[in-house]
């Protein structure tokens, strides 16, 4: 893979891994309390096609009209261009309803997790699957395919079975860790150190004996 290949490739990888987090603060923010009921997460979705259009078609007719090229368009490449933005714009109306259909709060926290998670492993797996299905190739994939299939599906399971759960409200907090006893034996010497309230007088300690003597 080429440099200018590859930076478009990792532009992609960052872009598409924070659209999720992004669209759900997006979706919880259209509504003043509780989850997003699916009015306000059509709101949220509303504003996504709205990028769609300066991204997607203002910027397209602005590079068209700076390199000249003719604005005809093959009855072919229209549509399976449009299938393909349909099937894009879909994917992104199930991403948001996955993303804000958390029952709890706390579920809600995990679907940001669990649920790009799921995405992002699986599409790839159907990409490859419909690829080598299209051009006819299943006879020429070799063992590491498979296994890296089942990767994939080992890590998304991975990824829901150990996600990071957050603590129930009202939970108690964990006790402080106790003194180690030898730490403990250290100081004992020495009860003033610790202790604001019972001055002593001014001296020095000897290191030896671990006493305080006064001068």
């Amino acid at each position: 893979m080429n440099t200018t290949a590859l930076s478009y490739a990792l532009g992609t990888v960052l872009c598409w891994g924070l659209y999720s987090v992004l669209l759900h603060k997006g979706s919880q923010l259209m509504t003043l309390a509780g989850n997003p009921d699916l009015g306000s997460r059509m709101k949220a979705f509303l504003l996504v096609g709205v990028a769609y259009f300066v991204v997607g078609i203002v910027g397209p007719m602005v590079v068209m009209k700076i390199k000249g090229t003719p604005l005809n368009f093959p009855t072919g490449g229209v549509v399976w261009s449009f299938v393909a933005g349909l099937a894009g714009a879909i994917g992104a109306y199930f991403l948001l309803m996955a993303l804000s259909s958390g029952t709890s709060p706390m579920e809600s926290k995990a679907l940001v997790l669990l649920v790009p998670a799921i995405v992002f492993a699986g599409a790839p797996i159907v990409n490859a699957v419909v690829s080598i299905t299209k051009d006819g190739v299943w006879g020429q994939t070799h063992w590491q395919f498979y296994a890296g299939i089942i990767l994939a599906a080992a890590g998304v399971a991975m990824v829901m079975q150990y996600r990071p759960l957050a603590a129930p409200a009202g939970a108690p907090k964990p006790a402080p860790a106790p003194v180690p006893a030898a730490v403990s034996a250290q100081i004992a010497p020495f009860p003033s150190l610790i202790s604001p309230v019972n001055p002593i007088a001014a001296g020095y300690v000897d290191v030896t004996t671990r006493t305080w003597i006064v001068s």
